[in-house]
């Protein structure tokens, strides 16, 4: 007689065979247990925020956990899902959550952003999100409080499309989810208290590390005297199989760092960007800025062995270098059936990139062609850093830097009626729907990457010091649409969006250390269709406390 233990393995194999697509993540990112197979489903996820001492680079100090882990949980839904987000605040201190990449639409209360679309999540309570997931795509979720998604509050969110062309014509057999970010030994409370005084003048914290899905080594002889601290931590680790194609899904969660990816001897096929479905493009080398998400294909065809999977921190774009920081982040992609030799013995790419620029906007294309429609009107932004009254320097656009009101968020004030803002919140009010174009000069020597929240933007045109705008020559035939762009030092960039998702949206730099210094605007977007819409009472309680 057959056990049951046997049956129970024969359906998971058929099961396995019958999927058009397997999900393959390192440990931390396990499939969901709820069926991807049902569409216009309800996926539910139960998220308890905690502080935990761990060590995810051998280096141990307290930090933020998610369900007990770091980075947290992977959060998956199908296009067309309603995604609801049980988040239990159980440390001392307020929090948020914001999706990053969601578009929010018909629920704006739901974006996660401070002072901008909700009061915080007070300590010991909890507050759910609950909304419907109109897009695919590669996006995460994070703190938008206090600089805490640096220190844990972080992790991938990934909206599937069975209908995606790479999956219907199965250019690729499995998925991995690869979080790459730069990592901090201090408290962030203690960065930020130094960066936004005049001791710093202005020059960021230089990270201590950096980490590929929570992993990385740490030479101790760096640590400061007395740590806690072990050299030769493990890394992560990915399992290849040799003939099948891997979609690999990057997302860059750091603080200040920009990365450069890379697999040995391995070439990759950009096929999205931020969402957008794009032609395949061959390359080796990805530049990803902070906020930014691209998915790869590669094909696991090299001999079975070890190889590095390569995340180089651009220390160039630092204004601070550090003689105990090691740039180069590396992971191991392990092929199933090799030895058991310890460290990979690979060949690293050698292609020259330029630094601190996003990846060639030329060679990144929509899959399909769109119409790009003519824009109503230009706004014109100038970024700059100078000291404030008390010699403290912050960002400013136009001249105006941001300051947060957590206890008044602009949605509320929407709700109230309220059409004026104070100066410092940097509210953009857009009445009706209409074509943006934002033209962003970068008057700062280092490179920014600004994330515009509840849409997408076509990328226009990019520009390097030295160059000005000149729409003639911007790209308005097929560019790509993303959601985080970066504006080159002393450069500048064009992007057009369409501003119909009724909303109090942030337009910010994506460097955590540039938020808290107020490079942050807001765009007020048709508030008389924002009081149209019905917000929930649980939204409104928040702001009780």
């Amino acid at each position: 007689m057959i056990s049951k233990k046997i049956l129970f393995l024969v359906f998971i194999l058929i099961f396995l065979l019958l999927s058009n697509v397997s999900l393959s993540f390192p440990k931390n990112f396990s499939p969901h247990i709820n069926s991807l197979n049902k569409r216009n489903d309800i996926k539910v996820y139960n998220l308890t925020i905690t502080k935990k001492n761990l060590a995810p680079d051998g280096f141990t100090r307290e930090m933020f956990v998610i369900n007990n882990q770091f980075p947290g949980p992977l959060i998956e839904v199908n296009k067309g899902d309603t995604l609801v987000l049980n988040v239990n605040n159980d440390f001392d201190d307020v929090t948020t959550i914001h999706s990053h990449g969601i578009f929010q639409r018909g629920t704006p209360w739901y974006d996660g952003f401070p002072g901008q679309t909700q009061c915080d999540i007070q300590s010991k309570k909890s507050f759910t999100y609950e909304f419907q997931v109109n897009q695919s795509g590669t996006y995460w979720y994070h703190s938008h409080s206090k600089a805490q998604y640096i220190e844990g509050i972080v992790g991938p969110l990934i909206a599937h499309d069975p209908d995606d062309p790479y999956l219907k014509n199965k250019d690729y057999d499995e998925e991995i989810v690869v979080l790459i970010q730069d990592w901090y030994h201090t408290d962030s409370k203690i960065l930020i208290a130094t960066f936004l005084s005049p001791v710093s003048a202005g020059n960021e914290p230089t990270p201590d590390n950096g980490l590929i899905n929570g992993k990385n080594s740490y030479n101790c002889s760096g640590a400061p005297a007395g740590s806690d601290c072990v050299s030769d931590a493990p890394l992560a680790k990915f399992t290849f199989v040799q003939g099948k194609k891997y979609r690999m899904r990057i997302i860059n969660t750091s603080a200040f760092a920009e990365f450069i990816f890379s697999i040995d001897e391995h070439p990759m096929d950009v096929i999205e960007v931020e969402g957008m479905i794009t032609q395949r493009h061959t390359i080796h080398r990805l530049p990803i800025n902070i906020a930014q998400r691209y998915s790869v294909i590669v094909t696991a065809d090299k001999p079975i062995g070890k190889y590095w999977m390569r995340s180089e921190m651009e220390t160039a774009c630092f204004a601070n270098q550090s003689d105990t920081l090691n740039p180069l982040v590396k992971a191991v992609v392990e092929y199933e059936g090799s030895d058991g030799s310890d460290n990979p013995n690979s060949t690293a790419w050698t292609d020259s990139q330029a630094t601190c620029i996003d990846l060639d906007i030329s060679n990144l294309k929509p899959y399909e062609v769109q119409t790009i429609p003519d824009a109503d009107y230009k706004l014109t932004l100038n970024v700059s850093f100078q000291p404030d009254d008390k010699n403290v320097t912050r960002g400013y656009i136009n001249n105006s830097t941001y300051v947060l009101d957590s206890k008044s968020p602009t949605l509320l004030k929407v709700y109230k009626n309220i059409t004026t803002f104070n100066p410092n919140q940097n509210a953009y009010i857009i009445d009706k729907d209409k074509v943006v174009d934002i033209i962003l000069f970068n008057n700062d020597t280092g490179d920014h990457p600004f994330h515009l929240h509840g849409h997408v933007f076509w990328v226009l045109g990019i520009g390097i010091n030295g160059t000005s705008p000149d729409y003639n020559s911007v790209n308005s035939k097929d560019p790509i649409q993303r959601d985080t762009v970066t504006v080159p030092a002393g450069g500048w960039f064009i992007v057009r969006f369409v501003s119909n998702n009724p909303g109090v949206w942030a337009f910010h730099c994506h460097m955590e250390w540039h938020v808290q210094s107020g490079l942050v605007i807001q765009f007020v977007t048709q508030p008389d269709k924002i009081k149209e819409l019905k917000s929930p009472e649980n939204w409104y309680n928040l702001c009780k406390y």
